[in-house]
């Protein structure tokens, strides 16, 4: 990477301070649940805006969450972290996804369909899965947001035309120099993230070079099925879940309950 990339990326504007400290309890040797509670409920933005995610309509609790310690309890301390992440990037102060063509608002969709699709799909069968996944299904886009700005940074104007995550990633790296991954990691680094969140997203859409393919080929599918771009046939992944013997019955059905609630 070369000097005006990461030049670019180390200006990035920061998360919260909140994430930033969040970041610190997470990476302890054992975690603080009441750290936590203490922590988030100190910053009341950050507090309502996970109530209000946990809340969602998606998750479908007869009764609503009042509190953090709910939240932990029926989610986990890890999509805690993803809850807070997304919070945190709706508040960031650079939004601009116009090289990609689409808006924020399109692009926290696709993340959060993403999401729903891991956890309808995994959190029964393969929750192990799930918990060593951490925070990054609620973000596994990142990297266009990052990608976005260092174009900005670079005062070029260009307009990404890929569909495909793939071809996507190589359009990136021709044109910035590195792809958005690349560049999310690079950044995740700088922020002193967890080594194996990095490598997941670093090798999400390549699981064959991770170290732990199995964990990236269900990001993969996430990503091949819902795109910047739309929502693509379930038929796409089956070879991946075949490669790397994860379940096929339980990934439809979670597929066609998120685009049954769509259509």
């Amino acid at each position: 990477m070369d000097d005006f990339l990461l030049y670019s990326i180390e200006s990035f504007p920061p998360l919260r301070e909140t994430i930033l400290k969040l970041n610190d309890l997470y990476n302890a040797e054992e975690i603080n649940n009441k750290a936590v509670e203490r922590l988030v409920e100190s910053d009341p933005l950050l507090y309502t805006d996970i109530l209000r995610y946990a809340n969602s309509p998606q998750y479908g609790f007869k009764k609503p969450l009042s509190n953090i310690s709910q939240v932990i309890s029926l989610f986990g301390l890890n999509s805690l972290k993803g809850m807070a992440m997304v919070a945190a990037l709706k508040a960031h102060p650079f939004n601009d996804l116009t090289p990609f063509g689409i808006t924020i608002e399109i692009w926290f969709k696709v993340m959060e369909r993403q999401q729903a699709f891991l956890n309808l799909w995994l959190g029964k069968t393969e929750r192990h899965l799930l918990k060593s996944l951490g925070a990054l299904p609620f973000i596994l886009e990142i990297g266009r947001l990052i990608a976005s700005y260092a174009l900005m940074f670079a005062s070029n104007p260009y307009r990404f035309t890929k569909n495909s995550p793939q071809e996507l990633l190589l359009e990136e790296k021709n044109i910035i120099g590195s792809s958005g991954d690349e560049l999310a990691c690079k950044l995740f680094e700088l922020w002193f993230f967890d080594t194996t969140l990095i490598n997941c997203l670093q090798y999400s859409l390549a699981p064959a070079y991770a170290h732990d393919p199995k964990l990236c080929a269900v990001l993969k599918c996430a990503r091949l099925l819902f795109t910047l771009k739309g929502i693509e046939p379930f038929e796409t992944i089956e070879p991946i879940l075949e490669e790397y013997s994860l379940n096929i019955t339980s990934a439809k059905l979670a597929y066609e309950t998120i685009t049954g609630e769509i259509t």
